[in-house]
């Protein structure tokens, strides 16, 4: 299972990409077999009215002989964004896989 980070931040440290990595691998692993590549993406929306930024996480996985599944998560810290949609990509990904097998 190949996965990618793109972040608006251009400051992200390896050690962010590498949990970010881990967080995926640790909630889609049970489904390597049928997964290709596995897309996040996390922008920061940083709006002069908001006291704090929002972080808009996009996670979208391609699974071997089906369509893509994408998946979006905000949240006021980056670490939440990130586990909530990688959650909820484990859960797509469980239903298509479940209703196609």
């Amino acid at each position: 299972m190949w996965v990618d980070v793109f972040s608006s931040h251009s400051d992200t440290t390896e050690a962010e990409d590498n949990h970010v990595d881990a967080q995926i691998r640790l909630m889609l692993g049970r489904y390597a077999g049928q997964i290709d590549k596995v897309e996040v993406y996390l922008l920061t929306d940083e709006d002069m009215v908001q006291a704090s930024p929002q972080y808009h996480c996009t996670i979208r996985v391609g699974l071997k002989g089906f369509q893509a599944i994408e998946v979006k998560e905000v949240a006021g810290k980056a670490s939440d964004a990130i586990n909530a949609c990688a959650h909820r990509a484990k859960r797509y990904v469980k239903r298509a896989l479940r209703f196609t097998g």
